[in-house]
């Protein structure tokens, strides 16, 4: 097809300026159907990204498919094809689809109708964007942008010879500051951290703004001594330094650090790295500095490498990695009534890995979304035949932040439930420690939606700390699950016995169901039934096993 086939006015100009728009900005990408013919012009930048042969093609939709997210197929094209039917033009569009980094990133779909005022022809303007793309600054703090921390992060390891190190800080209580003195004033106490940061910066550092509270910071050359000495300093400058309207503000933190020396890996390795440290800085060390070197345990020669190497698993639909299931008992009776899936990993040369070495870190990264849906997936599969022996069978399935966190999650969530023809009502999932970061108000939208569509939720490892005694205040949980350390020695530990006596009664008063995890012998079952908990789960009645296991375990007490 011609331009002046395309365009009603037989200019050759007007894909040359619409192209020169286009091409301003690197995160949209122009398309235009015309409605008599139904043929669609490309811009060039979208021809190049979206790997389209020619300026004008037929069917727009089936060449851009092959870029689609498989689980976002079915919605594109019923989305798509009513949009450039002229309907729901400015209907909001959201549809995963291949990024600059040849990942999965979320595109948003931006319509409207123009009518050559000439001879009446009609077009639909069309421009897809990059919603994971972002500015190069922050625009609160006019520090360098989480996106620009990725970007230098990589380049700088490739550059760098001798030592680098990458120093992670977050501000404690910053939420408190917030509900206490407002949005406005917590917007003002950043924007002066980061002022006082700028001034930090010279040919050898560079700091970034994070999500929310938190800061990394680039340090070339820095070795191990120069890392404390740089992470003290930014401790007083916080604790110090920081005044708004006049009043001194005293800041504490937690940080976390990696030191590489001559390294040439993954640079989503090292974040993932560096945000293990400071989460293991905030909850384990009073936020005193982490360095990862010290901190992990593995051989010498495989830590680095196993890392990368488990991430590029998760990219490679999740290669070597399985679903073992713990079974969960009826406190009453011992029988099995349901289970809660555990992720594994194996792989040659590395063998079996504990998932306490790799779950933690890969929670701080973005893969953790693909691999938490493919334990979910792997479950409502794995559990729906045994539905047949069990009919109230349920599983539990930690879901994770990075999962809770996408809005297209619910969507997933639901469709998994539809192709395995699992039944909601059997499915619960468990909120992970990470998921307290989030504002209370977050959790419970989600919850809500999940629950309206038959799918209960329970907390977690519960008591560990204050943020999941305000969810469960404030969101409708279903199922509080304590965490073990409140069961071990409980029969010689008065606190303990109050603590758990207290939560199991608050939960039934509630409506809540319980779980009391770490059972592991018979003395202790017995101890415990007198609690008046709804389940049990722990060693004494199965460790983590395959599914057939399960099945056998299921049959063997059925029959």
């Amino acid at each position: 097809m011609r331009n002046d086939q395309f365009w009603s006015s037989g200019s050759n100009c007007i894909p040359a300026i619409l192209n020169t728009v286009n091409n301003l900005s690197e995160d949209s990408y122009f398309f235009a159907i015309n409605m008599k013919s139904h043929w669609t012009w490309c811009s060039e930048s979208a021809r190049r990204h979206f790997e389209i042969s020619d300026a004008y093609v037929e069917d727009v939709m089936a060449a851009l498919a092959k870029q689609v997210y498989p689980e976002d197929m079915e919605e594109y094209n019923w989305a798509v094809e009513r949009r450039i039917r002229g309907e729901d033009i400015e209907g909001e569009l959201c549809i995963r689809m291949k990024g600059i980094q040849n990942d999965y990133d979320m595109f948003s779909f931006h319509m409207d109708r123009y009518r050559d005022p000439e001879v009446g022809a009609d077009y639909i303007l069309w421009v897809l964007k990059n919603e994971n793309i972002l500015p190069d600054f922050d625009a609160l703090t006019d520090l360098y942008s989480k996106t620009k921390y990725q970007s230098d992060l990589e380049r700088v390891i490739q550059e760098t010879d001798g030592c680098l190190a990458i120093l992670k800080i977050r501000i404690e209580g910053f939420n408190t500051l917030n509900i206490i003195y407002g949005t406005a004033f917590a917007n003002h106490v950043l924007q002066e951290v980061a002022l006082a940061f700028i001034f930090k910066m010279d040919e050898n550092s560079a700091v970034y703004r994070q999500d929310g509270e938190k800061f990394a910071f680039i340090l070339k050359h820095c070795s191990r001594d120069s890392l404390i000495a740089y992470e003290q300093r930014v401790r007083q400058i916080l604790s110090e330094e920081i005044y708004v309207e006049g009043q001194h503000i005293s800041l504490k933190i937690s940080s976390g650090a990696i030191i590489l020396e001559h390294y040439r890996g993954d640079a989503s390795v090292v974040q993932s790295q560096v945000a293990y440290a400071l989460n293991h800085s905030t909850r384990e060390h009073q936020g005193n500095l982490i360095i990862f070197n010290d901190e992990v345990q593995l051989s010498r020669h495989v830590d680095l490498d196993l890392m990368k190497v488990i991430h590029q698993s998760v990219r490679d639909n999740c290669k070597g990695f399985y679903v073992e299931y713990q079974p969960v008992v009826n406190s009453k009776n011992s029988a099995i009534v349901g289970a809660e899936a555990l992720v594994r990993w194996s792989m040659e040369p590395y063998g079996k890995v504990p998932p306490g070495m790799f779950i933690e870190w890969m929670e701080t990264d973005s893969s953790m979304y693909d691999l938490g849906n493919f334990v979910l997936r792997t479950a409502l599969n794995d559990i729906k035949p045994l539905l047949e022996i069990c009919p109230k069978f349920f599983i539990n399935v930690n879901i994770s932040a990075r999962q809770l966190e996408r809005p297209e999650f619910r969507g997933a969530v639901l469709q998994m439930l539809e192709e395995t023809g699992f039944p909601a009502e059997n499915l619960c999932m468990e909120l992970t420690e990470r998921c307290r970061d989030f504002p209370v108000e977050i959790i419970r939208k989600e919850v809500e939606f999940f629950q309206s569509h038959g799918i209960r939720f329970a907390m977690d490892d519960y008591g560990t700390g204050s943020a999941s005694s305000d969810i469960v205040m404030n969101v409708p949980m279903d199922e509080i699950k304590l965490d073990m350390s409140f069961i071990r020695g409980i029969q010689e530990n008065p606190k303990n016995q109050a603590m758990v006596k207290s939560i199991v009664e608050f939960a039934n008063e509630s409506g809540m169901s319980t779980c009391l995890e770490g059972v592991e012998t018979e003395d202790l079952q017995d101890y415990l039934r007198s609690y008046g908990a709804t389940w049990f789960q722990g060693y004494y009645y199965s460790k983590p096993v395959p599914i057939t296991e399960v099945e056998k375990l299921l049959r063997s007490q059925d029959g």
